[in-house]
C-alpha cells in the first residue's frame, strides 16, 4: 500500500525522493502513527512534502489512495493477521 502511495506523489509531480520514503517507513517502524490516519497524514507529510507549494498535490494524493480508510475502527485493524504487515 504505501509503494503505490510513493508511486502516486511521483505520477502527481510531487517531489519525493526514496531516501523520505524511507524515512516515512521508519517513522511507522518507530509506532509515530498508532494506527491512526490523521497521524498517518501528518506523518507522511512532514516526511515527504519539502515545499508547500506541493501540499494540495500531497492532500489529493493522499485522499485518493488512501479514501475509506478513516472509518476502519481500531478493532478492525486489530484484526488483521500478522503475515499481512509483513
Amino acid at each position: 500500500m504505501f509503494i503505490n502511495f510513493f508511486l502516486e506523489l511521483r505520477s502527481a509531480k510531487v517531489p519525493v525522493s526514496l531516501r523520505e520514503y524511507l524515512t516515512l517507513l521508519d517513522g511507522m517502524d518507530a509506532g509515530l502513527a498508532d494506527y491512526s490516519i490523521e497521524h498517518f497524514y501528518y506523518l507522511s507529510r512532514a516526511a515527504l512534502v519539502k515545499d508547500e507549494k506541493n501540499l494540495d498535490k500531497f492532500d489529493q494524493v493522499f485522499g485518493h489512495v488512501f479514501k475509506g480508510l478513516e472509518q476502519m475502527e481500531q478493532v478492525d485493524v486489530q484484526d488483521i493477521p500478522e503475515e499481512w504487515l509483513r
